[in-house]
């Protein structure tokens, strides 16, 4: 079958990069390995990077559509505001499981669900189409413009692409929510002991008793005075030396963000088998833990669990440009900025149990090059495989910015079929135009 645009992986990337090429007139296939959509956005995971440290909103699009579906059928109320994260959109997983789908059909995107990428066809050094193999039966697609919205930039890899990858990668983690959580508990806790939730000096950010006045919409971290008392007795091994989580809609409900595995290369299969068997550990190991140690926990239990592994870091594929750190001297926003990064440099080293957490004073523009490979044609990015060096990869590879990396991707890709042109060849004043007007915020 021919495409116009085929975007491989049906995440936060994938999904408004698919969207955005099919209203751009394209015939579009969004390729999904799993049975669903939506990635890690389907893991209860907050959306981060709506909302940058100064206070301003710096995400639109379809990311924001995606927050107003979920806002009409009460799986989303508004987002927050919070001194570590800058803001969070909170919302019901499983019902931003149903939008990814409810859009994509509304919007016409083909899809080829339960389908994995075998090989990436290329033709005179540029990607031409891909075959997959889908419950057994192989699969033959060509394309105009190939999308990776993969996260370990799988498809780009298939294609010859060239690649950096960090000799220490960020380790990962399988989020997992609690039901029955008694939160006012929880919260005369730490009013009563406030020290639990002061972070520690690898955090440049502050918590504080305030952000916790609503009594929802919030992610707290502490409760490291339980997790010396249980490792003492050999009843927590996990490499984190904090309680992380978050709020959901759903009263009583949270996220637990709590799993480390490390030394895990998740483009490399052993590795990412060997994390989902050590990260399923880990969980049991922590729903038990926090029944019988924390306060608010004693009567909850486990309600659901992430659809695989969250890998935070792999391959990041070499672009026409490349977004450094310089990018933060002056906090750059260049005059070819697709999408504006609003979160802080967010680091979980290798093989430490500790978490770096630097605010950005402002969000930084991503320069289109950033999103087109530099080495295979018709080749292009979206998501954390995008090209940035690894100084500044934490502040780019969340769920919010790699949203509207999609939809620039998408539009992008739409201009660039419908001229005839290759992608490293869109007129970048052009493109702008377009996702402003299709509500993106860009400066």
């Amino acid at each position: 079958m021919k495409y116009d645009v085929i975007v491989v992986g049906g995440g936060p990337g994938g999904v408004p990069a698919a969207v955005a090429a099919r209203r751009m007139g394209m015939k579009t296939l969004l390729v999904e390995r799993s049975a669903v959509l939506g990635g890690l956005a389907i893991s209860g995971l907050p959306i981060l990077g709506f909302i940058d440290h100064s206070g301003r909103r710096v995400l639109g699009g379809i990311a924001e559509e995606l927050m107003q579906r979920l806002k009409k059928v009460g799986a989303f109320r508004e987002h927050v505001r919070c001194p570590v994260h800058n803001s969070l959109a909170l919302y019901n997983h499983n019902w931003m499981r149903i939008e990814c789908f409810e859009l994509c059909r509304e919007t016409g995107v083909d899809l080829a669900l339960y389908s994995d990428l075998m090989s990436v066809k290329t033709d005179n050094g540029r990607a031409a189409g891909i075959t997959t193999l889908c419950r057994g039966e192989i699969r033959e697609y060509e394309t105009k413009i190939l999308i990776d919205a993969t996260g370990d930039g799988t498809a780009a890899y298939m294609a010859g692409a060239k690649y950096q990858k960090a000799a220490s990668l960020q380790p990962g983690s399988l989020t997992f929510t609690m039901g029955h959580v008694d939160i006012p508990e929880v919260l005369a806790y730490m009013k009563a002991h406030p020290e639990t939730i002061e972070v520690t000096k690898d955090y440049d950010v502050r918590q504080n008793l305030s952000q916790f006045d609503k009594g929802w919409g919030f992610t707290f971290i502490g409760f490291s005075e339980f997790i010396e008392e249980a490792r003492k007795k050999g009843e927590y091994t996990i490499p984190r030396d904090r309680i992380v989580f978050s709020t959901l809609p759903d009263e009583g409900e949270v996220m637990v963000n709590v799993t480390r595995v490390t030394d895990v290369d998740t483009s490399v299969a052993d590795d990412v088998i060997r994390a989902e068997t050590e990260s399923h550990r880990q969980v049991k190991e922590l729903v038990l833990f926090l029944k019988n140690y924390c306060p608010g926990f004693e009567k909850s239990y486990l309600s659901s669990l992430s659809y695989g592994f969250g890998a935070r870091e792999s391959r990041r594929i070499e672009g026409v440009k490349t977004l450094t750190v310089k990018a933060l001297e002056n906090l750059d926003v260049p005059e070819d900025t697709i999408v504006l990064a609003g979160y802080n440099m967010d680091i979980h080293p290798a093989n430490t149990a500790q978490h770096f957490m630097q605010p950005v004073e402002r969000a930084i523009g991503i320069p289109y090059g950033c999103l087109v490979s530099s080495s295979v044609g018709g080749l292009m990015m979206a998501g954390r495989d995008i090209s940035v060096d690894e100084h500044i990869f934490g502040l780019t590879r969340i769920m919010g910015t790699c949203m509207g990396e999609g939809e620039a991707a998408g539009t992008a890709a739409g201009l660039a079929v419908a001229e005839g042109i290759e992608p490293a060849q869109v007129d970048v004043v052009r493109l702008r135009e377009i996702l402003r007007k299709n509500g993106c915020i860009l400066e």
